[in-house]
């Protein structure tokens, strides 16, 4: 028994080991043949953004949400990137150069809207409109367009003011009360230069307007060369200018030089649009006509050319605010001398000789600086360039036998530092001793 048994044990012992070791290896066979698959599953998905079927149950960490999620994005990101590289390079370059200009465009107009009186096509002509009707108009400012106002002024007059003014912004407070009842229109404009008395001359000769009596002013910049410029409000003039110079049959400023780089720039600029976009939606008052003779936060533009500061602007024109902008033109000022182009010289010759043509009596006039300046420029570049201006000027005046009044040195002409507002511009009673030496050789000549 005890070896039968053992022997049976062992048989039993045996048969059970074999069956174990036949378990053992089939699950090492499933094992391995699942991992297989497995591992070919991985490759598949890395290669191809899927999993095939393949018959077997993925693992948990397969079917998780965020698997789930995942593999449909890497899925898109490759499909939107394959189909890129199907779009040839002139395609991409035509489509961004369309997105590129539709932004600029935008910005363009909306600057157009916003600042209309400085930028959009027929800006000024509500202004011209209201001061036909006898109104003043309302402006945030006077950075306008008013080359476009004086010509839109121009079509609409119905009749020829005796006597007329053309020159910079120093005139800009030269109201008509300034000559005692004489019918008077002022024809200023903010940094004039050479080319705008032609074109100026151009509009008044084209809307049938020349006067009997014109007012020109020089100032010290008057003749500086048109690449040496850091500002571009002459710009928008330029074709006025082309007209009087064809009209005059005399040498033209090139294309190159005058075309409206900067205005353009201006219109595109984003820091411009956001400062013209926050001053409209701020603003409780926006441009328009109105028959107020002052407004608190608006300046006017009045019918007969000049302007009227704001109240608010008033009370900032301080004598310590105007000492400071003294001494800030002074530094910006007096190692810069003014230059004289020739070009702009026999240009501005050959207008006087076609206005004595015609008949206009012609009185030239440079415009005082405030004594606080004009005290400074003693010994420096900026007093020889300006010496060379004022005897240019008096040449010219000499040679065409014209009267010259006022004068760059205040002194002369009798203003004083408190009346002004920076180093050029003067109030309405330093300008009203020019025109009363003006109404005096006026007089003088048989004029008045």
């Amino acid at each position: 028994m005890l070896r039968v048994g053992t022997g049976i044990g062992v048989s039993l012992t045996t048969e059970n080991e074999s069956a174990s070791t036949n378990d053992l290896v089939k699950s090492l066979r499933l094992a391995a043949f699942a991992k297989a698959n497995t591992a070919k599953a991985r490759a598949a998905k890395t290669a191809n953004g899927f999993i095939p079927d393949l018959g077997l149950k993925p693992a948990a960490s397969e079917t998780s949400p965020a698997s789930a999620i995942a593999e449909p994005t890497v899925a898109v990101k490759k499909s939107v990137t394959k189909s890129f590289r199907h779009v040839s390079p002139r395609k991409f370059a035509a489509v961004f150069a369309c997105v590129f200009l539709l932004g600029v465009g935008a910005i363009w107009s909306a600057n157009q809207s916003y600042a209309p009186e400085m930028y959009a096509e027929g800006g000024m002509a509500p202004a011209a409109e209201a001061q036909a009707e006898g109104k003043n108009y309302a402006v945030f400012d006077l950075n306008i367009n008013i080359r476009a106002l004086r010509e839109e002024q121009l079509k609409r007059m119905t009749h020829t003011p005796e006597v007329m003014i053309l020159g910079a912004s120093q005139w800009q407070e030269a109201h008509k009360e300034l000559l005692h009842g004489v019918d008077f229109y002022n024809g200023h404009i903010h940094r004039d230069y050479w080319e705008d008395l032609p074109g100026m001359v151009e509009l008044l000769t084209k809307y049938n307007h020349l006067p009997k009596k014109l007012i020109i002013a020089v100032r010290d910049r008057q003749f500086k060369p048109v690449e040496a410029r850091k500002d571009w409000l002459w710009e928008p003039g330029i074709p006025n200018y082309r007209a009087m110079t064809q009209r005059l049959g005399i040498e033209t400023e090139s294309y190159i030089k005058t075309l409206p780089y900067h205005r353009a720039q201006a219109l595109i600029s984003l820091p411009m649009l956001f400062e013209n976009f926050t001053r409209w939606y701020n603003s409780a008052v926006h441009p328009g006509p109105t028959i107020a003779h002052r407004m608190t936060n608006m300046d006017l533009l009045l019918p007969d050319g000049s302007i009227m500061w704001s109240s608010t602007k008033m009370h900032l024109f301080t004598p310590e605010r105007t000492a400071g902008e003294v001494d800030a033109f002074a530094k910006a000022n007096l190692s810069d001398p003014p230059v004289v182009d020739q070009k702009g010289v026999e240009a501005f010759v050959a207008v006087l000789d076609y206005l004595k043509e015609k008949g206009v009596s012609v009185y030239l006039v440079n415009p005082p600086f405030n004594p606080l300046f004009y005290d400074q420029i003693s010994g420096t570049p900026y007093e020889q360039g300006l010496a060379r201006v004022n005897s240019l000027v008096h040449t010219i005046a000499t040679e065409h036998q014209l009267p010259l009044i006022g004068g760059f040195n205040p002194h002369d002409v009798g203003c004083t530092a408190d009346m002004y507002i920076d180093s050029e511009h003067s109030s309405p009673k330093c300008l009203q001793k020019i025109f009363d030496q003006f109404l005096d050789l006026s007089a003088a000549k048989g004029h008045a």
